[in-house]
């Protein structure tokens, strides 16, 4: 007796030599049929027959990270669609007998052999060891199926079935799982699967880093309507259930849905995943929109409509509002977003000459100081007939709400309401912006409003200007100052208000700036026929409240709304000369041809000569009239001057004939008169001489009378004794008088009366003191009393007379000069008022003098 040992990691494959035959097509026995045996023997110890051989074969050992793919050489034919055995009862493949008898099916097998040892005939089962499928933590598996039902027509990807992850083919075939690419994918673990049945490729996780976003495209999905170009959304964990999807009615082609910032698990044989970084918008910045799909717009409008949508960030909610595709009212503001950028193109400084749009668009639009910024609209209704701007809006935030501007009405075109100093976030396909500087009026100006919007000119007064908020001329004027105005609405002309004078005269003396450049002399001619000129200067000023009233009149030429009112000067002198068009249309319609009219017909209705010398009146006259023509214009008439007649040489020869011999004329008398003006100064030269001899002579006469009050008492002693000595020789003189002849006797009452005048006329005192001190000499200097030279020879004692004769002669003559200067000191002292007489008055002669 033989026996055959079997170790434990060994098995016995036996042959039996004799036997009846095999049915046809079985390769294994399971009767006692010749040949291969159906049943192996496991380790220990085993009786050896002559008629049986044993073969020793390795067992089979599947290690803890293994499996082991069956592939069955014996069994029922598989049927027609079937590409592997399905599982039966046979212990794991140990068990050939039952594997044959349950009807396992020839060829590989859905079943595997997990970790553990085997004892399988090899003869009849073929095993391949297998590591186990591992999906990393930042892999998923994507899985293919070489097994289950066809996919239907259309279909690219297999349902998912329950099979514990791919685990259990049986169930996956059970569950009516599908031949091909599956939805259903293996996330990080290890798998126990046939990998003859199921391809299990390993693909990174999608990662979405912080700066990106991740666009996504799904191969498969229900097809998109011809209306749209995205997938709608459907729940299905951020593309990470693919089958949700699916089953959501997912749609084919790019989707509205994108990846945030993290790490899925994506089957991207589904979904192709695009990364694409994040929209940045500079500080100081706007970025402009577009989008590749929604609703159809108007056509009317060439932007589509503002919906609520996170800013671009929420497609979904872009189409559900009803967001319209191309180019975008919207704009987005300085930061980060996280846009789908196949949807909406996001045109930013970095790529703005991709899409032919000026970087500079795109910033931040700021009005600069003292300036405004002039608004025209791209978007809206259609203004009015007759209307040139938009009336204001509210609501639309200075422009930076363009939907609201819209649905309030808004009109596109140029607009009433403007821009202020400062940074705006604008959309350049909305709105254009011009900055302009600030109206100025400088001083010694003034700004007319002529307005082109506004209600219609309702004013009843017949100035026909208008209130604020209407059109037309604008009654209330700008003082100096800056004012923010739309000047393409409203222009301003600018009025000097300080005098201007305008001069008819040679025009090659004036500046070419001038007001007066084109005024000449005036070419008049007079009744008699004679052709003159006449040069004239006129002044006249514009009030500030009437400045409005002359441009309304005269009116002014259009001023380009994008330029300073005061721009582009002329330099004179050094200094900016700001000239105002309505001045010269009124120098050049109204008071040019009025002024020349007028001294037309005053110089028809004169003669040459007459005209010249009525040119005071004339003047007057046109004073007048310009004044009263040029206040209906509201200008002031200040001055109006003729400065000079300019007159043939015929008729200038003839009036200086006539001047010459008025000249000479004039002349003649002028010598007469300046005659008598010499003379009569010659006589007052004398008389004022003779004034001071009298004024001197009084003085010293005041003088003398002072000195002799202070000698009065002493002067009374001397004058009595004086007085007794005269009476002494008085008697003497009588006595002698007695023995004398007749004739003597008459001299001696000569002497007694002409010594009697001395007394009365002097007074005793001032007698008594010329008497001693000798005045009488001076007391006639005094009196410059001119006297003829004979009398003044006589009166001094002077010649040769002697004896009673010279006595007599003398005394006469003293007594003539005595009676002179009396009168003559009692009229000093009469016609010039001396009051000293008063004050110290000189006591008449007594009787016994």
């Amino acid at each position: 007796m033989v026996f055959i040992n079997i170790k434990e990691d060994e098995v016995g494959i036996v042959y039996k030599r004799f036997g009846r035959p095999l049915p046809a097509g079985r390769r294994v026995a399971l009767n006692g049929e010749s040949g291969l045996q159906a049943e192996v023997l496991t380790p220990g110890r085993h009786l050896s027959l002559p008629n049986v051989e044993i073969r020793i074969a390795k067992a089979i050992v599947i290690a803890s990270d293994q499996v082991g793919l069956v592939d069955a050489k014996d069994g029922a034919s598989l049927p027609p669609g079937e590409n592997f055995g399905k599982v039966v009862e046979c212990n794991d493949f140990q068990d050939a007998r039952a594997f044959i008898r349950n009807g396992g099916q020839k060829g590989k097998q859905r079943a595997i052999l997990t970790n553990g040892t085997y004892y399988i005939n090899t003869e009849l089962f073929s095993v391949e060891i297998v590591n186990f499928i591992r999906i990393r933590e930042d892999e998923v598996g994507l899985v293919e199926a070489r097994d289950g039902k066809p996919l239907p027509p259309g279909q690219a990807f297999a349902k998912f079935v329950e099979c514990n992850n791919f685990q259990n083919a049986q169930a996956f075939w059970d569950n009516g799982g599908q031949s091909g690419k599956q939805l259903t994918i293996l996330t990080a673990n290890t798998y126990q699967i046939n990998t003859n049945i199921f391809k299990v490729k390993r693909v990174k996780c999608i990662r979405i880093a912080e700066d990106q976003v991740g666009l996504v495209r799904a191969t498969f999905g229900k097809p998109l309507p011809t209306t749209r170009t995205f997938g709608k959304v459907v729940e299905c964990n951020n593309f990470q259930d693919a089958q949700a999807f699916i089953s959501g009615g997912g749609e084919s082609g790019k989707q509205l849905a994108f990846l945030t910032p993290g790490t899925y698990q994506i089957n991207t044989d589904l979904f192709e995943i695009k990364i694409d970084s994040v929209t940045k918008i500079p500080q100081g910045e706007i970025g402009l929109v577009v989008a590749t799909d929604g609703s159809t717009r108007p056509e009317d409008r060439n932007l589509g409509k503002v919906v609520e949508c996170q800013n671009f960030e929420d497609a979904e909610a872009f189409i559900k509002n009803g967001g319209e595709s191309g180019k975008q009212l919207a704009v987005l503001p300085a930061r980060t977003y996280q846009i789908n950028t196949d949807l909406f193109t996001v045109i930013t400084s970095a790529n703005a000459t991709q899409y032919n749009v000026n970087p500079e668009e795109l910033k931040v639009y700021t009005v600069g100081k003292d300036k405004i910024g002039i608004v025209t609209t791209l978007e809206g209704k259609t203004l009015p007939e007759g209307e040139i701007a938009g009336n204001t809006i509210k609501g639309h935030d200075n422009f930076q709400k363009p939907q609201k501007f819209i649905e309030a009405g808004g009109y596109k075109g140029l607009q009433e309401e403007f821009l202020q100093e400062g940074s705006w976030t604008l959309n350049p396909w909305f709105v254009r912006v011009e900055q302009v500087p600030l109206v100025e009026i400088l001083a010694e100006q003034v700004g007319v409003i002529i307005s082109s919007v506004g209600k219609d000119n309702e004013s009843k007064n017949d100035d026909r200007l208008s209130e604020e908020g209407e059109k037309g001329i604008q009654r209330k004027p700008l003082l100096p100052g800056k004012y923010a105005m739309n000047r393409r609405i409203k222009s301003v002309h600018v009025v000097p208000t300080n005098q201007i004078i305008l001069n008819w005269s040679n025009s090659e003396e004036k500046p070419e700036i001038n007001y007066d450049k084109n005024l000449n002399p005036l070419k008049l001619r007079s009744s008699d026929g004679f052709v003159f000129y006449l040069q004239m200067t006129q002044t006249i000023h514009i009030a500030a409240e009437d400045a409005p009233q002359m441009i309304l009149k005269v009116g002014a030429q259009p001023i380009d709304a994008l330029k300073p009112l005061n721009s582009n000067p002329i330099e004179e002198n050094e200094q900016k000369v700001f000239k105002s068009s309505a001045i010269r249309n009124l120098v050049s319609k109204v008071l040019s041809p009025m002024v020349e009219s007028y001294f037309q017909v005053s110089a028809q209705g004169s003669k040459a000569l007459d005209f010249l010398h009525e040119r005071g009146q004339i003047q007057d006259n046109a004073a007048a009239y310009i004044q009263g023509v040029l206040k209906s214009y509201g200008v002031q008439s200040i001055q109006t001057l003729i400065t000079d007649i300019d007159l043939p040489p015929e008729l200038d020869d003839l009036l200086k004939e006539r001047e010459i011999l008025q000249q000479q004329a004039e002349n003649y008398k002028q010598q007469q008169a300046t005659e008598q003006v010499r003379q009569s100064l010659i006589k007052q030269q004398e008389e004022n001489k003779a004034q001071i001899k009298i004024v001197e002579a009084q003085s010293n006469l005041e003088v003398t009378t002072l000195n002799a009050k202070a000698k009065l008492e002493e002067s009374k002693a001397d004058a009595q004794i004086q007085q007794e000595k005269d009476e002494l020789e008085l008697k003497r003189m009588r006595e002698e008088s007695e023995i004398k002849t007749s004739e003597d006797e008459k001299i001696a009452g000569i002497r007694i009366e002409e010594f009697r005048q001395r007394v009365q006329v002097l007074s005793p005192a001032i007698y008594a003191q010329l008497e001693s001190e000798g005045k009488w000499a001076e007391a006639y200097a005094n009196t410059q009393i001119k006297l003829p030279e004979v009398f003044i020879g006589a009166s001094s004692g002077g010649g040769n007379t002697s004896g009673g004769g010279g006595i007599v002669e003398a005394s006469a003559m003293q007594m003539a000069f005595l009676e002179i200067l009396r009168d003559s000191l009692k009229s000093k002292r009469q016609n010039e008022q001396i009051n000293m007489s008063r004050e110290y008055e000189i006591l008449p002669p007594s009787e016994n003098d």
